[in-house]
């Protein structure tokens, strides 16, 4: 059975406070993080040892992601 919610995750990233908003989908025992950032939605999940990584869909306006912002986004993830 699958439940969805909505959250905003705070970031701060190079002096700004960020708020990424996404859903928290969760499968089971599981559950995957959509975050959108910029105009791309990323997916977060733990992998098998228990961190989370990033998967990344090739951005809408076909720019790449700035990888520091993903990891200050795993950052807070991890303080949660």
């Amino acid at each position: 059975m699958q439940n969805e919610q909505p959250i905003q995750i705070p970031v701060e990233y190079k002096g700004e406070e960020l708020t990424i908003d996404g859903r928290l989908v969760s499968f089971g025992y599981t559950y995957k993080l959509y975050l959108t950032i910029g105009e791309t939605e990323v997916v977060f999940e733990k992998d098998d040892s228990q961190q989370y990584r990033a998967l990344i869909e090739t951005p809408v306006d076909g720019k790449t992601l700035d990888s520091g912002l993903i990891n200050a986004v795993i950052e807070v993830l991890d303080s949660l």
